[in-house]
């Protein structure tokens, strides 16, 4: 069995004991262990970079996405568009309040994958519903958005087209990166008209 599997589901019911001597009215809603435990091996709670890049571009107003790193590694470099709730304040009553708006869909993210799958699994135990993570995080979304390479010139069209939105979403979150300007340290966004015509998962280059 997966090594990571096994470990979200040492999480999983370490949470559920956990949960247990919580108030009652923050248990009433709790998923049951093994519903826990088959969604957690249930790929459609990941969402990939190229989609959520798509919704923050157009301004998808259902899209919240949420950074769990602690604060100093969010002010240091996030997803434009997202905001910080820690994973150790899921459990306070105003992040649960914002979580529980029922028409949003809620995204997590960290740097990789392991915080943001606690995290989604935190809140699913809590009965929370329209909750994802962000595939491989903001190190992925970096290196497939911000360092998109460009495919050879043998590539397929669509391979070529995800590469221009990349391209094109990368320019619209930092400006243009003329003489190797740093994306992580441009503050001020251009407007730029992204189109997504494909998807696809390659990764690597810059905007």
């Amino acid at each position: 069995m997966n090594k990571k599997y096994l470990l979200l589901a040492g999480i999983a019911i370490s949470l559920g004991i956990g949960i247990l001597f919580m108030p009652e009215k923050n248990t009433e809603k709790q998923v049951q262990p093994e519903q826990l435990l088959a969604a957690i091996n249930d790929p459609s709670r990941f969402l990939s970079t190229d989609d959520i890049t798509d919704r923050l571009v157009k301004k998808d107003p259902a899209l919240m996405l949420i950074d769990v790193r602690p604060a100093t590694q969010f002010s240091a470099f996030s997803i434009p568009g997202a905001v910080n709730f820690p994973i150790d304040s899921l459990l306070t009553a105003s992040i649960q309040d914002m979580l529980n708006q029922k028409e949003m869909d809620k995204v997590f993210f960290s740097s990789s994958d392991l915080t943001s799958d606690q995290a989604w699994i935190i809140c699913k135990r809590m009965g929370l519903k329209r909750i994802y993570v962000l595939e491989g995080g903001v190190n992925k979304w970096f290196n497939t958005i911000v360092k998109a390479v460009k495919p050879a010139e043998t590539a397929p069209a669509e391979a070529m087209e995800l590469y221009q939105f990349r391209m094109a979403a990368c320019q619209h979150f930092f400006g243009s990166r003329e003489m190797g300007a740093n994306p992580v340290a441009t503050a001020e966004k251009k407007e730029v008209r992204v189109v997504k015509k494909a998807s696809g998962d390659k990764t690597g280059g810059g905007c």
